[in-house]
């Protein structure tokens, strides 16, 4: 029986203190690469399927070449992005260019302060109460 399928043994009964005793160096070498394979899945769950496929089949080459290859699958995303995002930010300042030229032909000025409905009602209020104090106070002087 080889270590590897022996060792499968030991995984499924740990408690296999005689497989310990005689292979102590061997356990905690394969105990130490599983603690840091899931501290590095921890770090990168979006690897996960491509490190557990290669671990299934027991081949650890095809392992470095799928996670050397991840990198540049990456980075060609984000030289995609920047590209895309340079088009978009330059055509963005023609059309911002291109509103401040329409407003200014047009003769639109966004400076100007456009009066609402409510505020309108109270400057007539406030308008009435001075007309009605004036009236008042003119009145009181007349009946004297």
């Amino acid at each position: 029986m080889s270590e590897r399928e022996h060792y499968e043994g030991y995984r499924k009964n740990p408690n296999d203190k005689i497989y310990i005793m005689m292979n102590r160096k061997n356990v905690e070498a394969y105990q130490k690469s599983y603690e840091e394979t899931d501290i590095f899945l921890k770090q990168f769950p979006h690897l996960r399927h491509a490190v557990l496929g290669e671990l299934k089949t027991k081949s650890g080459k095809g392992l470095f070449k799928n996670l050397n290859e991840h990198p540049k699958k990456v980075q060609a995303k984000q030289e995609t992005t920047i590209k895309k995002y340079n088009s978009l930010s330059s055509q963005y300042k023609e059309l911002e260019h291109l509103k401040v030229n329409m407003n200014d032909y047009l003769g639109r000025n966004k400076t100007e302060k456009k009066d609402s409905v409510i505020d309108a009602i109270k400057k007539h209020r406030n308008e009435d109460m001075k007309k009605s104090t004036i009236t008042k106070k003119v009145l009181k002087e007349t009946e004297r």
